[in-house]
């Protein structure tokens, strides 16, 4: 007996909405290359390698449903990396983590641009987010992480008043 699976508000809103269904993989198969897990990695994948290269052929095995696993219960939020540039830099260095951040920031921008292009309502938002602090201990936690943006020369950060 399998167990139920948790998910998201906004999956159980979308699978009321559509009548979706996964076929059982059951038998053995062949494929160019097979993507184990269907979050946004896994099928942003799939996507750009068929982009790149239309006659392959992609397989994506997932255990539930595509947007079901983390990805889906991360509440639908894309965000950058930016705010994990300190942790980042010490990690792989400044160089390293400056291209990561700016990669993840293309990364949203590109599925923008992809949602617009395929016609996907998904009710993609590019809002930013606010970095707040729920008591006095978090004030200012984001300073650090900013100071070291700027000696990098970047400001993808904005402090309010």
């Amino acid at each position: 007996m399998s167990a139920v699976i948790p998910r998201s508000f906004w999956l159980d809103e979308a699978l009321a909405r559509e009548n979706l269904s996964a076929t059982p993989l059951r038998a053995d198969t062949h494929c160019d290359v097979c993507i184990v897990g269907g979050g946004y990695t896994g099928l942003w994948t799939a996507l750009r390698l068929k982009e790149a290269e239309p006659a392959l052929d992609v397989l994506v095995i997932e255990r539930d449903l595509c947007g079901a696993g983390a990805s889906g219960r991360n509440g639908g939020f894309l965000s950058t990396w930016w705010s994990k540039f300190l942790s980042l830099e010490k990690i792989c260095g400044g160089s390293e983590a400056l291209r990561l951040a700016r990669a993840a920031e293309q990364s949203f921008k590109d599925i923008q641009t992809f949602c617009a292009a395929e016609g996907i309502d998904c009710a993609l938002r590019a809002d930013g987010w606010l970095w707040t602090a729920t008591n006095t201990q978090q004030v200012g936690a984001w300073a650090s992480t900013m100071e070291a943006l700027a000696r990098h020369g970047q400001t993808p950060i904005e402090a309010w008043p």
